[in-house]
Parts: structure tokens; C-alpha cells; sequence
């Protein structure tokens, strides 16, 4: 049986290679869910109040609606109770991760409380809420209540409909009271990591961006690493070990309906084309998602030139605790800050 380290090991091994260039990628008609295809696509939606749940003393947090693809989603919204600024609160989107359940997303497993964004980034959107940010937190489609249940069931494919979703959001917040347009963040952890790098390359209207823990890898690379991290029975992996691996993602592809390859849904193939600032944390033994992968993305944006800054940290939370989440937190708050309009 491969045992952690192992899988650890390969994820070193499958780092991916940095390529002497890469062109722009505007390729007219591409296939809706590749990386050009959601830049072709065009945004809107309007932002719909549904319930209050909660206000301190630093914020109030509610839950709004909006429709993304003809799907009614919903959004966690963190509004500071301070004094808006002249402009309106700068706006977070924080995308969150992978979640087994999706309909039991923001959903405490004991009591049964609908509460996003659930216990696990349970005080995440309201520090940023408290440091004067206004923080939006969508479901993505399929998630708690959220419509489009069958798109949370295309595997790897998934995370182009949730960045729909996120674009639409973005496109609606000039629906929102004392929200500044000028000045949109987006915060990504885990599978929020692969969503927010599709949102970057389709909407340059994100001033920066930090990510948690992401998950930046190509489609097959994930595809052996996530394999080899369930599968208790392999002790090798060969092609056609890999060819079950990825059995899913084919099978998903082939019920799109249009030509359509992974390689172009992959935005680590387009780091090329990110025109803003990154910041990326991640702990050096996450057995999540592997640090390496973070490597990865910062050697590539290095490579063409674009602006990051990489902090590792001790240890193995895949979503940081204690001291190092605050410390992680306020590196975002100033990194934002220094690059609010």
C-alpha cells in the first residue's frame, strides 16, 4: 500500500515543468468551460437579500440570492458596521473548498443548523469583515441550497461551473449597498484556489488575490495524486492504474456534448495571462493538498514575470490555525491594502 509519504513523494516528482513560453489564449469559439471560453462569456446578476443572521458588534452577516446560469445561488455577506468609506467597503470573494456533501455545506452535522460558512471556516470572512472589508462568501452552484445539484457530480470539471458563479457574483455587486467596484479581492482556499485562478484569468477586474493551500495542479496531475491518496489497495501506480484514476474525468468530458480537453480548462497552463498580484500561503506538510504545487504556481509566475509573494509555514494544517491563520489573515489585509485604488 502507498502510504502518505509516498504520495508525497510523487507530487515532488509530478511538479509541473516550467515552459520556455506560453502564448496568450484567445482562441474565438472555445468550449464554455475552458479558460478562454469563460473570458468569452458575458456577466450579470443582482444581488437579493433573504435573511439576517446574525450582527455584532464589528458586522452583519446575511444571506443573499442571486441567479448564475439560470440556477438560483446563494452568498454568506459580512458587512462591517463601521462607517463606509466615501466608495463603499473594499469587496473580499472568498471561495471555499472542496466539500464531500455539497448539500451539507454550511451545515453543523450535529445540530443541523444551517449556518455557512460552516464550522470549519467558522470566524474566516468575519475577521476580514472586522479589519473593513465587505466579505462575500457564495455556496457555488449544488452547494447547501444552492440550485445545480448535477454540476457539484462532473469531478474535475466542476470547478469551471463554480467560477461562473463567482463571475457572476462579482458582476453583481453593483447591486450591492456600500460596496466599492473599484476595489474587488478574492481569497481561495483549496479547490477555492483552482476557481479563483480560473475568476483571475477571466475578470481583470480583481486587484489581487491571495490563496490558501491551492489546488494549482493540471487535471491529471490531481487526478494520480488524489488517486494514489484514497486508494488503500495500490502498491504501484502504471497506465492503467492511472487510466482508472482518471476513468471519471474522461467519462465527464464525453458527456459535455462539444470538443473539449482538460489542458484547456487548467490555469496553470496560463499563468502567462495573470495580471495581478498573488499572494499564496501554505503549510510545507499539508497532506491535502502538497505544498510543491504551490512551488509550482509561484516558479511559473516567476517565470513570466508576474508579481507573488509565497509564504510557507510549519506544520500540516491544510486550512491554517491559531497564530499562523491571524499572521496569514494580516499579511492579506496589507497586501490588499497596498494595492486598493
Amino acid at each position: 500500500m502507498l502510504g502518505k509519504t509516498a504520495v508525497l513523494l510523487l507530487a515532488g516528482f509530478f511538479l509541473p515543468v516550467i515552459l520556455p513560453a506560453q502564448k496568450q489564449h484567445n482562441r474565438k469559439n472555445a468550449p464554455p468551460i475552458s479558460i478562454d471560453g469563460l473570458r468569452q462569456r458575458s456577466y450579470e446578476a443582482v444581488l437579493k437579500p433573504e435573511s439576517v443572521l446574525e450582527e455584532t458588534a464589528a458586522c452583519k452577516t446575511e444571506v443573499m440570492s442571486y441567479v448564475s446560469d439560470y440556477l438560483k445561488v446563494y452568498t454568506l455577506v459580512n458587512t462591517p458596521l463601521s462607517e463606509p468609506p466615501k466608495q463603499g467597503y473594499p469587496v473580499i470573494i472568498f471561495g471555499h473548498g472542496y466539500h464531500p456533501n455539497p448539500p451539507k455545506y454550511g451545515i453543523n452535522p450535529e445540530t443541523r443548523e444551517n449556518r455557512r460558512p460552516g464550522d470549519y471556516y467558522r470566524g474566516l470572512p468575519e475577521a476580514y469583515a472586522e479589519k473593513g472589508f465587505l466579505v462575500l462568501t457564495p455556496d457555488y452552484r449544488g452547494h447547501n441550497i444552492s440550485e445545480g445539484y448535477d454540476y457539484t457530480q462532473t469531478s474535475y470539471l466542476a470547478t469551471s461551473y463554480y467560477a461562473m458563479d463567482v463571475l457572476n457574483l462579482i458582476a453583481a455587486l453593483k447591486t450591492l449597498k456600500n460596496a466599492d467596484t473599484k476595489n474587488v479581492f478574492y481569497i481561495g482556499h483549496s479547490l477555492g484556489g483552482d476557481v479563483g485562478l480560473k475568476v483571475l484569468l477571466a475578470d481583470k477586474s480583481v486587484r489581487a488575490a491571495s490563496l490558501w493551500a491551492p489546488v494549482v495542479a493540471d487535471t491529471w496531475e490531481q487526478a494520480m495524486y488524489y488517486g494514489v491518496y484514497y486508494d488503500e489497495k495500490s502498491e504501484y501506480i502504471d497506465s492503467t492504474k492511472m487510466k482508472e484514476y482518471s476513468g471519471h474525468i474522461i467519462r465527464n468530458i464525453n458527456k459535455l456534448g462539444y470538443a473539449y480537453t482538460a489542458e484547456e480548462g487548467d490555469p496553470i497552463n496560463y499563468v502567462s495571462d495573470i495580471s495581478m498580484p498573488i499572494i499564496i500561503h501554505h503549510a510545507k506538510d499539508d497532506p491535502v493538498v502538497p505544498f510543491m504545487w504551490s512551488v509550482g504556481l509561484a516558479s511559473r509566475m516567476y517565470h513570466f514575470g508576474k508579481y507573488f509573494e509565497l509564504y510557507p509555514y510549519e506544520g500540516k494544517d491544510h486550512l491554517l490555525q491559531g497564530d499562523q491563520r491571524r499572521q496569514a489573515m494580516l499579511r492579506d489585509v496589507a497586501f490588499f491594502t497596498r494595492y486598493r485604488k
